[in-house]
């Protein structure tokens, strides 16, 4: 199952070192204290959840959530001590300080669905199983059944060599390698695929062996 992913904004490095360890008990954690490399982040990444620490951000809060209001995302605001919540913009969730990591992981639970997650990204690449498309900054590309359980297994242990044994067994469920051509031709249209994102990514083959999912 695939780890649910959580933007933490914020800009004190002990705020992070306080609440960053417990968040990734249970959570993919991205942090970042700049609006644009949030935004970025929430085009490329689609987190599950945007947690913004309003005490010690520098930018508009109101106009950052305006940004992405619309896609599925969920917001949660972490408020200071003596901070009135009707001056901060409509959210999942509040908590106001002091509170411990353990705390704040009860209370996003309530917040953030608790289904696997539809999409799977690395680097910006991203795959929807749900629609079965490869996603790079915008442009879709649809894939089969087929290539997507492939793309899966490249995505979920990149820049390491998959070898045509693990491929036949998590793709297809055999054990079977008299004739691999089915899986060879799965992988030629996955690499027609991948280019066809336009993202800097390729699957290299290393011979007799199996594939590779890396960067040009």
């Amino acid at each position: 199952m695939h780890r649910q992913q959580v933007l933490f904004v914020v800009a004190l490095r002990s705020v992070e070192r306080q609440l960053r360890p417990a968040l990734e008990e249970r959570y993919e954690v991205v942090v970042t204290a700049v609006r644009r490399e949030a935004l970025q982040c929430i085009e490329q990444s689609a987190p599950d959840l945007v947690l913004v620490d309003a005490p010690s951000i520098r930018f508009d809060i109101h106009r950052f959530f305006e940004s992405f209001a619309g896609l599925p995302i969920a917001t949660f605001v972490l408020l200071g001590k003596d901070a009135n919540s009707d001056g901060m913009p409509r959210a999942n969730g509040h908590l106001r300080y002091p509170f411990s990591g353990q705390q704040l992981l009860r209370y996003l639970a309530r917040v953030i669905p608790s289904g696997p997650r539809e999409t799977v990204t690395w680097r910006g690449l991203r795959l929807d199983l749900e629609t079965r498309c490869l996603i790079w900054q915008g442009l879709q590309v649809p894939i089969t059944r087929t290539q997507a359980d492939l793309a899966l297994v490249f995505l979920e242990s990149p820049d390491q060599v998959i070898t045509r044994e693990q491929l036949m067994k998590e793709v297809w469920g055999t054990d079977y390698m008299g004739d691999t051509r089915t899986l060879d031709v799965h992988i030629h249209w996955l690499r027609k695929a991948l280019k066809q994102t336009e993202a800097p990514f390729v699957l290299q083959t290393q011979r007799r062996v199996g594939f590779c999912l890396t960067s040009l």
